[in-house]
């Protein structure tokens, strides 16, 4: 084969081999918690609620540790009282362990308002942990008939955020009725419209 034709080929490869990652499909993860924000740092925080600190930070180092930042698409899409939050890479990072995304349904909160309103540019990507922990309480005054003391349980909360960040360039806040329907979004949230309904 001519020295040409050897280079040509092999530029043929590697753009079919870059089209198929491209196409991988995605493990999408919607068993979090939730989201939260942080409005005090100089760029928001979007904080992803984990109630499992190990598949929090397992899901972190095996993955979102890998994306570069120029990379990752965070878009908002809003339908009626609720939205979608979707995370993800563009394409697929040969580093990382799976080729996740992230994407859960929201009621539309004052939170999240604020943060679109406030947006400048960039947002911070941040795990936190968070957890309930009952406190225990005894007084005199909880003492029962038999003079032994009751104890009190009060509900605390406790948020963990982790130290690690990814910066998200890519945020797109979207209307449910403008998505293109070859778009990530409208497909996720079509399948998962679909497997529900």
């Amino acid at each position: 084969m001519h020295n040409g034709n050897i280079r040509y080929f092999n530029q043929i490869s590697l753009l079919y081999r870059f089209s198929q990652v491209n196409k991988m499909g995605k493990k999408w993860i919607s068993d979090f918690l939730g989201v939260g924000y942080r409005y005090t740092d100089i760029h928001m925080n979007i904080l992803i609620l984990f109630t499992d600190r190990k598949a929090a930070i397992k899901i972190w180092n095996e993955n979102i540790h890998w994306w570069p930042d120029d990379q990752i698409i965070l878009s908002f899409v809003e339908d009626a009282d609720y939205y979608w939050f979707i995370l993800y890479q563009r394409g697929k990072n040969l580093l990382s362990k799976d080729n996740v995304g992230f994407f859960k349904k929201n009621s539309m909160t004052q939170n999240y308002l604020r943060f679109k309103k406030n947006f400048e540019e960039k947002s911070i990507l941040r795990f936190a942990h968070y957890k309930t922990s009952k406190n225990k309480m005894a007084s005199e005054d909880q003492k029962s008939e038999n003079g032994k003391i009751d104890t009190k349980h009060d509900t605390n909360y406790e948020l963990n955020i982790f130290k690690r960040l990814k910066t998200i360039y890519d945020v797109r806040f979207l209307k449910i009725n403008e998505l293109e329907e070859d778009s990530v979004e409208y497909s996720l949230i079509k399948a998962t419209d679909t497997q529900y309904a």
